[in-house]
């Protein structure tokens, strides 16, 4: 195997390092994930070799206010319907082809959301703390910047959030 290949993993993680969004977590959105004041590393590179995944942690532009940035889960991928009421959401992972959306439900207070292409459906880990995609609704695919990757402050509570996959 050529040498190349084996230091891809180091080389991209320097690279992503170097270009890495510093982001400090405000809020509480995010516990027990994310505390406030915890410094974190967002991989802006992670997303122009794969598409964001169900689970990962991260940073986005708002749909409303882009100069806000949210960090958030994401919940749902495209295709992918959604179902939520209150701080309670339901997820069908997709199926078949994709409808418009939202879409009102039978019951008052409940919206069914099915994701287009490219579209996300992010949520914070304390749904009673957290302003999210139930209530400004989805997300394109470019504004997300990137996945959580490493808690670096403070010092005593440094840990991955999840690493930069490799291809």
């Amino acid at each position: 195997m050529p040498r190349s290949i084996l230091r891809l993993p180091l080389v991209y993680q320097f690279l992503a390092f170097l270009r890495a969004r510093r982001v400090v977590v405000q809020g509480w959105s995010m516990y027990p994930t994310l505390a406030p004041g915890e410094r974190v590393l967002f991989d802006s590179l992670a997303y122009r070799r794969e598409h964001p995944r169900r689970g990962d942690v991260v940073l986005a532009r708002h749909p409303n206010r882009p100069s806000m940035k949210l960090v958030k889960r994401v919940a749902a991928v495209p295709g992918d319907m959604v179902t939520t009421q209150g701080d309670d959401w339901r997820l069908e992972e997709a199926a078949g082809q994709a409808a418009p959306h939202p879409e009102e439900a039978a019951a008052p207070g409940t919206q069914v959301w099915t994701l287009g292409e490219d579209e996300y459906f992010l949520l914070g880990d304390a749904p009673d703390l957290s302003t999210d995609a139930r209530h400004f609704g989805t997300v394109n695919a470019r504004d997300i910047l990137g996945r959580a990757w490493l808690v670096y402050w403070p010092a005593g509570r440094l840990r991955r959030v999840g690493g930069p996959r490799s291809g």
